[in-house]
C-alpha cells in the first residue's frame, strides 16, 4: 500500500509541475513591460492641487520630461495640462 501511495504522490506532483510550466509558457506580458521593451523609466510623482482641481506631476528623471495631468473624478479620466522639459530648462540656467 505504501509503495502505491508514493507512486500516486509522485504523479499528482508531476501533473501540478506540469500545468505549472504550460501556464508560464503561454503567459502574456502586461502591456506596459511590452510597450517599453524592457526599459523601466526613474519617475517621481508629485500629486498638488491648485484652485480645486487636483494634478499629478510625473517627472521622468531619465529623460527630464515634467508632465502635468488633471484628475478628473466626474469622469474618471487624467486629462494632461502641460508638459515641459526640465534638463533644457536647467541646462538653459547654466
Amino acid at each position: 500500500m505504501s509503495k502505491w501511495l508514493v507512486v500516486c504522490g509522485l504523479v499528482f506532483l508531476n501533473v501540478v509541475l506540469g500545468v505549472g510550466v504550460y501556464q508560464h509558457l503561454f503567459e502574456q506580458p502586461a502591456m506596459a513591460q511590452a510597450i517599453g521593451a524592457g526599459a523601466k523609466p526613474d519617475i517621481v510623482a508629485v500629486a498638488g492641487s491648485s484652485s480645486g482641481q487636483t494634478a499629478v506631476y510625473l517627472l521622468d528623471v531619465t529623460t527630464g520630461k515634467l508632465i502635468a495631468l488633471r484628475l478628473d473624478v466626474t469622469n474618471k479620466q487624467m486629462n494632461p495640462v502641460a508638459q515641459a522639459n526640465v534638463a533644457d530648462a536647467l541646462n538653459r540656467a547654466r
